[in-house]
């Protein structure tokens, strides 16, 4: 289902006219603007499958500072792979600790903190600070920049389930007018939460026990 689909869709079920973009009217790129909300929400509730990707950084003899990614990311599991080892992650005060309350070593990448951002780019700092040519690999769930309203990614596709995503953005909908012919905000949410508990669960059932799997000691 496309952004505009969406959009769509939540409109039908307002009985309001379809739009053949979302900036036909101020409705619609409010619709638009819940979508957004919608998507951002659903996708921050579950580290979905279909938003895990790997982002490859090859460290430099010599530089513990790299570009790592514009989009907003989850990193799920970090290793060093020409070393063979997991990556720790590391707050950056402590990450501070070890290189100016200690003497620096160099070596091979095996912590890393994040250090701000270079213009768009938040920026991944790596200890020891490298003294070769290493593959560092982080298992991320990379999530999706808002849509653009004025038309331009109404043909983009919708990555997780969309149904979740549609129910949320007609709940804020119906808060925001009100009503809709006797149905309230709390009846639309509940249809929301259920529905996005469903497809959770569904994917879900494609992961390993250990990421579904909690032990209480």
């Amino acid at each position: 289902m496309t952004f505009l689909e969406a959009i769509n869709a939540v409109l039908r079920r307002l009985r309001e006219d379809e739009v053949v973009s979302t900036n036909s009217t101020d409705y619609s790129k409010l619709i638009g603007d819940f979508v957004n909300q919608a998507v951002y929400e659903c996708e921050h509730a579950w580290d979905w499958n279909k938003l895990r990707e790997t982002i490859t950084i090859t460290t430099a003899s010599g530089d513990d500072t790299y570009d790592f990614h514009t989009a907003d990311t989850k990193i799920i599991l970090a290793i060093n792979e020409t070393r063979d080892w997991i990556m720790r992650v590391i707050p950056a005060q402590y990450q501070h600790r070890l290189e100016y309350l200690n003497t620096p070593i160099m070596d091979s990448a095996y912590y890393y903190s994040f250090q701000g951002k270079n213009g768009d780019y938040s920026q991944i700092r790596v200890y020891p600070e490298p003294t070769a040519v290493d593959s560092l690999r982080f298992l991320v769930v990379k999530h999706t920049p808002a849509y653009a309203l004025d038309g331009s990614d109404d043909s983009e596709e919708l990555t997780i389930p969309d149904l979740p995503i549609i129910l949320n953005a007609y709940s804020k909908a119906v808060s925001e007018r009100g009503e809709d012919g006797g149905i309230g905000f709390n009846e639309a949410d509940a249809a929301y939460r259920t529905a996005l508990a469903d497809a959770i669960g569904l994917d879900s059932s494609l992961n390993h026990l250990e990421e579904v799997t909690w032990c209480v000691q």
